[in-house]
């Protein structure tokens, strides 16, 4: 499966790391699962950073766009899949660890196909972490 990076050489963003990573393997796991080619953008828009991971699959309806960000939805197909495939249920991990550092994650349609999971994070504040 072509995977394809771009985005600027460095950015720095307050974060956990491994928290991040988790977020944007959760993003990214699930495009893999649904489409044939993933792209991963990362730029910089004035104080935010912004990681796209855009897949060419069947995409999310509008309707169900918000729902599947809630802890412990699941997509249709996940009653036909194994337990293992975790799917729909990253979304809303990603969408926990981004809006713990301060940011949002968001769902957008990819033209012609497809999906856009869309990570912001503020780049000048202090991740706000649980005690």
């Amino acid at each position: 499966m072509p995977c394809i990076m771009t985005g600027p050489a460095s950015a720095t963003t307050a974060a956990r790391p491994d928290d991040l990573h988790r977020g944007v393997t959760n993003l990214v796991e699930n495009a893999v699962r649904f489409g044939a080619e993933v792209t991963i953008r990362l730029d910089v828009s004035g104080t935010t950073l912004v990681i796209d991971v855009e897949d060419d699959g069947p995409g999310i309806s509008d309707a169900r766009k918000q729902e599947m960000l809630e802890p412990f939805v699941r997509g249709d197909d996940a009653r036909t899949m194994d337990e293992s495939t975790r799917f729909g249920l990253g979304l809303s991990i990603a969408r926990a660890i981004a809006l713990a550092h301060g940011g949002e994650l968001s769902l957008h349609d990819r033209k012609p196909h497809g999906l856009i999971a869309r990570m912001q994070l503020p780049v000048s504040q202090a991740p706000r972490l649980a005690a």
